[in-house]
């Protein structure tokens, strides 16, 4: 039996289930800063580069206009962009070796104590 041409490789949802678990502990401060970055700067989405060392090792990351985020020639990254409520959730890109973006539009549940208080 051949395997779909669209079925995804197991290394790839492992990969993804590692990237949901690291955003939802970092899920306050990628919040606080989406808040702030929205309010200053407008719609957005917060980059993370974990090309040089392993997420949750102190990852350099800031949140980026959308017409930055447009420079990473990246068709998932803009239409999550263009498409996301700002009040209500994040958009993540994590940059990672070998010129790879995963891209996340993250739902966060409001009654977690984040605040909800974008424009």
């Amino acid at each position: 039996m051949k395997p779909e041409a669209n079925q995804i490789p197991e290394w790839a949802i492992q990969e993804r289930a590692q990237d949901h678990a690291w955003i939802g502990e970092n899920m306050r401060l990628f919040w606080e800063t989406a808040v702030q970055g929205a309010r200053l700067i407008g719609r957005g989405a917060i980059v993370v580069d974990v090309t040089g060392r392993p997420m949750g090792t102190g990852n350099l990351f800031s949140y980026f206009s959308q017409a930055e985020v447009v420079r990473f020639q990246n068709e998932q990254i803009d239409r999550f962009v263009q498409e996301y409520l700002p009040a209500e959730e994040p958009i993540i890109a994590l940059l990672k070796p070998e010129q790879r973006v995963s891209s996340y539009r993250i739902r966060p549940l409001l009654n977690n104590n984040l605040p909800t208080d974008l424009p």
